[in-house]
């Protein structure tokens, strides 16, 4: 089984509307909010890397950000993980995301309030 269809069975799908000179693209959308992608390149490496719709999430919870220019207010890592082209990889840059994006508490920003 080749990398393309791991992707596959991970969600992710060829990403036409994003093409990358040297690599193939996958995306997946686990939520409405959260996008990720995945450059397989052709020296047998990968990057994967997310962007959620912080905007747009906030706004389906009546709370606005900025001046509200949702197309432009996304959240993504400070730093793009690069690997190689294997399925368990993906998978742990995906929960390393995953754990990232749980970690986020508006209410307790510095951590859970002594109890």
């Amino acid at each position: 089984m080749g990398f393309a269809e791991d992707l596959e069975r991970l969600g992710f799908r060829p990403a036409q509307d994003r093409p990358s000179r040297g690599a193939r693209t996958f995306t997946s959308s686990p939520n409405r909010f959260l996008t990720l992608w995945v450059h397989a390149y052709e020296d047998g490496s990968a990057l994967f890397t997310w962007e959620f719709a912080v905007a747009g999430f906030l706004q389906d919870h009546r709370i606005q950000l900025g001046s509200n220019e949702a197309l432009n207010l996304f959240m993504f890592p400070v730093e793009d993980e690069r690997g190689t082209q294997d399925a368990a990889w993906v998978t742990a840059a995906m929960d390393r995301a995953d754990a990232a994006l749980r970690s986020l508490d508006f209410a307790h920003p510095d951590g859970p309030p002594d109890g």
